[in-house]
């Protein structure tokens, strides 16, 4: 019963050992099916298998095999007393051959064992014969009927009668060759990880290193034992740790991510890498850990550095002018094309201008290149010191410049700078001991005025230029002869308004202000008026856009106030009753810091009350800076002083900023004033003004009123207070006296 017993316990041994996907201790029937057989087995071996025929062996191990069918495994069984054995036909199959095509023999094995394996396996099952081990297990390849060598894994056990001798031997036989194979795979591929000068690490899902292979330790100067457990964003700067995370996202979205970062060395110094990151999963495809593979690219990116500064030089080069450093021929043709299809797209207008020293190739002959070279480095940087940053600035050739002007709205405009300019390069140059004069002549085109082609654009510039040289040098023209003549003019204006502010040229007109039902002055607008000493009176349509443009529209402004609230308290002081004076305030005044100083001693100097004050601001001039304009409007009426909306309906104010501007009245535009009350949009447009004012308490007055049924209208509809030629034109002060302020 012992031996039936021990014979149980090898044979369930031997099959877990083969059978691990099978559960062999879980199914019963597996289980009856080896007690069986360890009977058989028992009987064989008390030498009663001289009772059993040659037919019930093979029944017996084809039982044998059937119990290790589920294993795909092979079955040997070797009689050691007589030397006989017996392979399954699972056993030969493995092998290619049908199960009567091997024969049931000793060198059926032992031939066709590699011969580099053959005595590692015979002393393996030698140690087991001899008690050595408990079992024989040996790895080793085999010939298959191809030719191939497969890899198997043979195992064994020895069985001793009552005397302890080894009498038999059972065992199985199981292909791994590809598992073998895989396992060489990943063993190489262990170590190439391991020697490689690449550094590979791997984290868990949080970010803390699980592991650091010899190629971090070149790369990084950390061992592994430094390593270890450390959160990998001590290896990064900051910046790039934070691009990192948002790449690991990506990583577990999309299954990969690549990118060049920088990492900190031991020692501090920063390196390049070029990063690779993937995912490794569980059995049911969970992210487990991040595997990071970095290549030192340092040397890369220096090249690429080098090669990339290399190429900016030779790109300069190619498109700026060796002696000036400006934009050549090249580089402002490219530019002309940019700028039209800019202009194209929002609608601006484009200046070019084309600039030719006057009398230069004298300098040159007489003094030499060489300072003609000075004058022409020095030309150019007048010429950069008078343009934004936006404007080109090329050096064709010679001594021939050009402009190009972005985003103008009023072509005219450019004449100032080209006046300027001029001004500019007359300004003498000294080199060594000469003192150098030159002049300029300038030529101008506009974008789509004259042409939309940039060739057309660049030859009208240049016959302008002549022109301009025709015409005594030293001097603009455009290539529209009108165009010219408004350019001087509006060069003429500019220089006289300066003198006018010094000669005291200005003066304040009056406009009244009326109750419409009982023609009672209420108050009256104070206007500029130019008193040009050779022009005569100058209208403020054609010098206030000059004003506003060069910014002595503020000092205009102040000198206005000033005068008008000086006149205003005269009037109140001899008794008379003017109402409220109303001015316009400039945006220029309101974006000023100063602004509210500067209106509290203006009140103090002239010592004007507030409550006489009324500002009228214009719909495009809030609606600029809504926020900052609520915040000083604010602060003026908290003053005590009147504020109005001037042209209201002409601009694209907002209703919700209306609501919370600190406004006390409306103004309707002149434009809807006009053909009323025949036009039945003017009609709608100024009662919906009227009833927006009266739904947020505002007062209304309407100017530009010329006709008696224009003011009956207003009136009617609820807009009492009227300004207009109906009761005057803009007049002096003592006319304002004599004929509104004397019987008011």
């Amino acid at each position: 019963m012992k031996l039936i017993f021990s014979y149980l316990f090898f044979t369930m041994t031997l099959l877990a050992q083969t059978n691990q996907g099978l559960g062999l201790f879980e199914d019963l029937n597996l289980l009856l099916l080896t007690l069986f057989i360890i009977i058989i087995l028992f009987i064989y071996r008390n030498r009663e298998l001289k009772k059993i025929d040659k037919k019930n062996i093979e029944e017996l191990h084809e039982r044998i095999e059937l119990a290790l069918l589920g294993s795909n495994d092979g079955l040997w069984d070797w009689n050691i007393t007589d030397d006989s054995i017996y392979f399954s036909p699972r056993w030969k199959e493995m092998l290619g051959f049908k199960d009567d095509e091997l024969p049931n023999e000793m060198p059926s094995w032992q031939d066709r064992v590699h011969p580099e394996d053959l005595q590692s396996a015979l002393d393996e099952i030698e140690k087991n014969i001899n008690g050595e081990t408990d079992y024989y297990e040996n790895i080793h390849r085999i010939r298959h009927k191809n030719g191939d060598w497969i890899w198997t894994l043979d195992r064994g056990k020895v069985q001793l009668d009552e005397n302890g001798k080894a009498v038999r031997m059972i065992g199985t036989h199981r292909d791994i060759t590809n598992i073998q194979e895989m396992q060489l795979k990943y063993s190489q591929q262990v170590q190439i990880i391991e020697q490689i000068h690449d550094s590979v690490i791997s984290t868990d899902l949080n970010g803390y290193i699980t592991s650091w292979n010899k190629g971090s330790q070149i790369l990084l100067e950390y061992t592994e034992e430094e390593m270890l457990t450390k959160h990998v964003s001590s290896l990064f700067l900051e910046e790039d740790h934070k691009a990192l995370q948002e790449g690991t996202q990506e990583l577990i979205k999309h299954g990969e991510y690549h990118a060049d970062k920088r990492l900190v060395k031991k020692s501090g110094d920063i390196i390049f890498v070029s990063l690779s990151l993937s995912i490794l999963k569980d059995e049911k495809g969970n992210p487990t850990a991040l595997v990071g593979y970095c290549q030192d690219i340092t040397k890369r990116k220096e090249a690429e550095e080098k090669l990339y500064e290399q190429k900016n030089i030779l790109h300069y080069q190619a498109h700026h002018d060796e002696l000036t450093q400006l934009p050549n021929r090249t580089f402002f043709n490219e530019r002309l094309e940019q700028a039209i299809e800019k202009a194209k797209r929002n609608k601006t207008l484009i200046a070019l201008f084309y600039i030719d020293l006057d009398h230069f190739k004298q300098i040159n002959d007489s003094l030499g290149h060489e300072v003609g070279d000075i004058v022409l480095k020095i030309t150019a940087e007048r010429l950069k010191n008078k343009i934004r940053k936006e404007d080109t600035l090329s050096r064709l050739g010679g001594d021939e410049f050009t402009l190009i002007i972005e985003e103008l709205n009023i072509a005219k405009d450019v004449s100032l700078l080209a006046q300027k300019i001029i001004e500019d390069l007359e300004k003498p140059i000294y080199i060594d001991t000469h003192t150098l004069y030159i002049s300029s002549s300038i030529g101008i085109s506009i974008y789509p005025d004259d042409d939309t082609d940039a060739k057309n654009l660049l030859k009208y510039a240049d016959s302008a230029m002549y022109k301009a040289k025709e015409e005594g040098r030293n001097n603009f023209q455009f290539y529209s002869s009108e165009m010219t003549e408004l350019a001087f003019e509006h060069v003429a204006m500019e220089a006289s308004l300066r003198q006018a502010l010094q000669n005291e040229e200005f003066v304040v007109y009056y406009q009244p202000q009326m109750d419409g039902r009982t023609d009672r002055l209420v108050g009256m607008e104070a206007l500029v008026r130019w008193n040009h000493p050779t022009l005569g009176l100058v209208q403020p349509y054609k010098f206030i856009p000059i004003a506003e443009k060069n910014g002595l529209i503020v000092q205009i402004d102040q000198w206005v106030m000033k005068s008008a609230m000086t006149q205003f308290v005269a009037w109140y002081k001899d008794g008379l009753n003017p109402g409220v004076l109303a001015m316009n305030l400039a945006v220029k005044q309101l974006q000023k810091k100063d602004f509210i100083d500067t209106m509290s001693n203006l009140l103090k100097s002239t010592q004007c009350k507030p409550e006489w004050i009324e500002l009228e601001v214009t719909e495009s001039q809030i609606m600029t800076n809504p926020q900052e304009a609520i915040k000083i409007l604010k602060q003026i009426s908290e003053m005590g002083i009147e504020l109005a909306v001037d042209d209201f309906g002409t601009g694209y104010s907002s209703l919700s900023y209306l609501k919370r501007l600190p406004i006390d009245k409306l103004k309707i535009d002149r434009t809807f004033i006009q053909d009323l009350p025949d036009d039945e949009e003017d009609v709608g447009i100024t009662k919906s003004v009227i009833a927006l004012s009266k739904s947020l308490n505002l007062k209304v007055i309407a100017e530009g009123v010329e006709t008696d049924e224009q003011k009956n209208f207003l009136v009617e509809n609820g807009c009492q207070n009227i300004q207009g030629y109906l009761y005057s034109k803009p007049i002096t002060a003592n006319e304002m006296k004599e004929r509104f302020l004397k019987n008011s």
